[in-house]
């Protein structure tokens, strides 16, 4: 603001001689009031003054109306600006200054319709200095504020083809998602990322985008990287990263994931221990996975019958019938009880108990017959050598 008056001062030239010189010896005063942040003072000095000529009139009300806006009165400051652009007389680049003044005005007061006709008026036919960047900007949060998405995304696009921004592209996105063009709007997150690498939400923004274009190899490229960049910040961005490797058949690197964050920024609790717990099961890493379930039953002892499977399928069966009298304990579903007797069935025979075996397996027929029957006879047959 205070190089635009500056520009005022500079411009007073004929406007000024027009004056009397009591009028204009006033202006000066003004001028020399307001570069000791007098305002209220250079106001009063300028507001009686009524020049004759057209040209001075429009001078004064420019520079008064600049002085009220700089003084946080913008409904003086817009009556006043106006009233010099209706005189007619301002040169091209004065008038298109004003103009501008009027049009910054208008935004702030909300007017964003007619602010838009102003700044419009500025780019089709204002001298080329003042169609800047800011300029185009401008327009696209003129047509964004009136929610006119289509007109949003030249109008930003000019402003970055000029000087590239992250207001103008934020702008061209949140357009292109109320547009549902999502190619588009996955574009303009790529350049985000690259002028504001350290934003978390342009990362998660196009995240969520590839998931809408159904690429979860993208999704998991984009949040992995941010990940590697020490972006991610909250249980969602751990959340979302963790199921993308599982969905994309990576159990390892999502259990990896979830051991790191666990008690961090994902909950110690019982729904996380057992999600780590079936992860490393997937990934068929058993010492880790037998950890995993011990340490969900120290929550919930259901989860030693987890456990316990695992330390058979890694063959580790002294160590899986060590928890047998713990799971004898348990109160079981059915087909749980059932599932615990036949890996004791197995894992007593592994170790050459063939009595401990067949015992089990007279346990597993009163809860699954079928399936506990053929280890009779063979077991009887080990017993009799």
């Amino acid at each position: 603001m205070r190089a635009l008056i500056f520009c005022l001062a500079l411009l007073a030239g004929s406007a000024q001689a027009a004056m009397t010189p009591a009028m204009a010896n006033k202006v000066q005063d003004a001028w020399a009031l307001f570069e000791q942040d007098k305002l209220a003072e250079a106001i009063a000095l300028l507001e009686p003054l009524k020049p004759r000529d057209a040209e001075g009139q429009a001078y004064v009300a420019r520079l008064l109306g600049s002085l009220y806006w700089a003084a946080e009165q913008p409904d003086k400051a817009l009556a006043q600006l106006e009233q010099a652009l209706a005189a007619g007389v301002l040169n091209e680049m004065s008038a298109a200054q004003t103009r501008r003044m009027v049009a910054d005005i208008l935004m702030m007061n909300e007017r964003f319709a007619e602010a838009l006709g102003h700044y419009q008026g500025i780019r089709d036919s204002g001298p080329e200095a003042m169609v800047t960047a800011e300029l185009h900007l401008r327009i696209a949060q003129s047509h964004f504020q009136l929610e006119q998405w289509a007109e949003v995304v030249p109008a930003a696009k000019a402003s970055v083809a000029l000087e590239p921004a992250v207001a103008p592209y934020q702008m061209m996105l949140s357009a292109h998602q109320q547009l549902e063009q999502w190619p588009q709007a996955l574009r303009v997150t790529q350049a985000l990322i690259d002028l504001a690498p350290d934003q978390l939400s342009w990362w998660r923004q196009r995240a969520s985008i590839q998931l809408r274009l159904a690429d979860q190899e993208g999704a998991l490229r984009t949040l992995a990287l941010a990940q590697q960049q020490g972006l991610l910040a909250s249980e969602g961005d751990y959340r979302s990263l963790v199921q993308l490797f599982a969905n994309r058949q990576l159990p390892e690197l999502a259990a990896r994931l979830m051991a790191d964050q666990l008690g961090q920024t994902l909950p110690d609790d019982e729904a996380n221990r057992v999600q780590l717990a079936r992860y490393w099961q997937q990934a068929r890493e058993w010492a880790q996975a037998q950890a995993a379930w011990g340490a969900a039953a120290k929550l919930n002892p259901k989860y030693r019958v987890n456990q316990f499977e695992v330390r058979v399928m890694q063959s580790d069966y002294e160590q899986a019938v060590a928890l047998l009298p713990q799971l004898d304990e348990l109160r079981l579903e059915r087909e749980d009880r059932a599932r615990v007797e036949m890996m004791a069935v197995r894992a007593y025979y592994q170790m050459g108990q063939y009595a401990e075996a067949l015992a089990r397996a007279e346990q597993a027929a009163r809860y699954d017959r079928d399936a506990a029957e053929p280890w009779f006879a063979f077991l009887q047959e080990k017993l009799s050598l």
